[in-house]
């Protein structure tokens, strides 16, 4: 054993342990072979490069493109124009730096990949899936890089984007099978996403026939990857459901390199497992045809507070005076985002929530402001310019898609820092539970104890449940909790700069350990959204997956047999670990 643990850490490759070839290896495909691999995909294989290279001296240094990339690297447009670009990356081995600083760290790709295919057509990722297979190299999916929990992220990997597929968006006036055969109660219109587009594109395409589809509230995130098979949420979720509950059928590259439709009359239970499984580990979803609702009117309200001695207490009371009344709102049709921020000196409340109206009426509109005011803003209006600073809006546009541009910018920024901790509230554990909820507050944003704690936090509250969300819907396997949950909490801290591996370990053990115990305590049976979670939680079987674990393994297992697939804390990635050997990326190996 001993002899076999030297052997990983020194990175060499033994007949003692099955290891992915890395470029270090003598296994590792010749020159000979990845020229091979572009000419098949059409001259669409890249060899990556670090983004920030030109800030670093030696080859291909630019102070001027330096510049340039240091003023957008926390754009997440900026990032996704490159395949190694990633909106949170779990290892940062090259930040745009100033050259003239001391010390000059070293610039390499860390645990991105080494070799990208540039996918734009199904034929090339079923290429690229055999390529890595036949030749034992890591292979890692990507689309438009904004998991939080780093899966389409692998040292030594070759990586499918599958970004640039662009096969059309498709409208059906009325959804039809393609087979023709299949029976289907859904008889109302549909889209075919054929690639990778944003959700940016296929609202404004909805817009256009008059048409809602559930997606994102982050306009920059790619729809038919991990976000849809993962589960997906969004302010229309309440009204329709999550996005996964949407998709009548998949277009699916297998391990085998085989392309087949996933439906709920073919390969049942491949299109099961996609629809709340996770990406990155079935096969390689090119195409998906989602359900598209008719439009509607919307009442937005946004609400900040902030404290006007800026007392941290006084606000976390009014947050969970405000959240233990999320049930009622989220019952009266209203849903949304919220955030409770702690940053730079700076604490505030903020929320934007809305609800679609089934017509323009002043009684209608009248009655769903009556709600929110009554539930929410009258008690806080009290305490306006004494406590606290209240603002406090009603909004009215003709359709969601007028909501959604008007709404704010709907993107995230890169961070290269960010812990999170989430968990799903069911009814009971908000309604009235203001004591409750104000003590877990107080542990979330507590700074006490030694040690190293994050310098800034933000709790993300998600009203993105309830309504539709609660319904059971066939050929789905999302964590059976979500058919509980109003209310999907997310706290994201942040760790200090020069925290070094010992504070941001603590910074993350604090998350786990002590954050999320605590959201935990308040919600026995319930469980998180596996998109928006902590990858060390060490239930992380049970939380993200619940009962279902067992059963996506064993479709895992028969669509994937030989694991060629693999992502962390993905169904099935149990049997491999990351040897990193007290670095901060390794090989992937297979576990004795």
């Amino acid at each position: 054993m001993l002899l076999t643990s030297l052997l990983l850490l020194t990175g060499a490759r033994s007949v003692l342990a099955k290891c992915k070839c890395t470029p270090i290896d003598d296994c590792w495909p010749s020159s000979s072979k990845w020229n091979a691999l572009n000419t098949s995909v059409d001259g669409q294989l890249i060899y990556n490069q670090p983004i920030a290279k030109p800030c670093y001296p030696g080859l291909g240094y630019n102070a001027q493109l330096c510049q340039d990339i240091s003023k957008e690297w926390t754009e997440s447009p900026f990032q996704e124009l490159s395949p190694i670009g990633y909106t949170y990356p779990l290892v940062n081995t090259c930040p745009p730096v100033n050259a003239s600083v001391a010390a000059y760290p070293l610039c390499d790709l860390g645990n991105a990949p080494v070799y990208t295919i540039n996918a734009t057509k199904a034929n090339d990722v079923a290429t690229g899936v055999r390529f890595a297979k036949e030749n034992n190299v890591r292979l890692v999916i990507k689309n438009t890089g904004h998991d939080i929990v780093g899966r389409s992220q692998g040292y030594g990997s070759l990586m499918i984007w599958i970004k640039y597929i662009r096969d059309g968006l498709d409208y059906q006036e009325r959804y039809t099978p393609p087979d023709g055969f299949c029976q289907t109660n859904w008889t109302g219109s549909a889209i075919t996403v054929g690639g990778g587009y944003k959700w940016e594109e296929v609202y404004d395409f909805s817009a256009k026939n008059g048409r809602i589809v559930v997606g994102g509230d982050d306009k920059t995130v790619g729809s038919i990857g991990g976000y849809l098979q993962g589960g997906g949420h969004g302010a229309a979720s309440h009204t329709f459901g999550l996005a996964t509950d949407q998709v009548l059928e998949y277009k699916v590259v297998l391990a085998s390199g085989e392309v087949v439709t996933a439906s709920a009359c073919q390969h049942t239970d491949l299109f099961t497992a996609l629809r709340g499984g996770g990406g990155g580990t079935f096969g390689v979803v090119v195409s998906a045809t989602i359900k598209a609702h008719h439009t509607h009117p919307v009442l937005s309200h946004t609400l900040q507070v902030v404290p006007r001695n800026g007392s941290l207490t006084q606000l976390l009371n009014v947050t969970a005076e405000i959240m233990s009344r999320y049930p009622i709102l989220s019952d009266e049709g209203f849903a949304g985002y919220a955030i409770l921020l702690r940053a730079n000196g700076k604490v505030l409340y903020e929320h934007t929530f809305m609800k679609m109206i089934e017509s323009n009426s002043s009684t209608t509109i009248g009655r769903a402001k009556q709600i929110i005011n009554r539930q929410v803003v009258n008690n806080l209006l009290r305490l306006n310019m004494t406590m606290f600073y209240v603002k406090s809006r009603f909004q009215h546009f003709p359709s969601f898609q007028e909501y959604f541009l008007g709404s704010g910018d709907h993107q995230a920024q890169a961070a290269s820092t960010p812990i999170m901790a989430s968990r799903f509230f069911d009814k009971k554990s908000l309604l009235f539970q203001q004591k409750n909820l104000s003590d877990m507050l107080r542990t979330l944003f507590s700074q006490e104890g030694p040690g190293v704690h994050a310098t800034s936090s933000v709790l993300e509250l998600c009203l993105v449940g309830g309504g539709q969300v609660l319904e059971h819907v066939p050929h789905t396997s999302v964590h059976p909790a979500w058919r509980r949950t109003y209310l999907l909490a997310e706290q994201v801290d942040f760790w200090p700069e020069n925290a070094g591996s010992q504070g941001i370990q603590q910074v993350k053990n604090e998350a786990t350990f002590k954050k999320l115990n605590a959201m935990k305590a308040l919600t026995p049976g319930m469980g998180t959204y596996l998109n928006e979670a902590d990858g060390y939680d060490p239930e992380w079987k049970e939380d993200w997956f619940g009962s279902r674990y067992g059963w996506l393994k064993s479709v895992k297992q028969k669509y994937d047999p030989e694991e060629v697939f693999w992502c962390w804390r993905c169904v099935g990635s149990e049997s491999w670990e990351e040897v990193k050997g007290g670095t901060i990326y390794g090989p992937l190996c297979k576990k004795n």
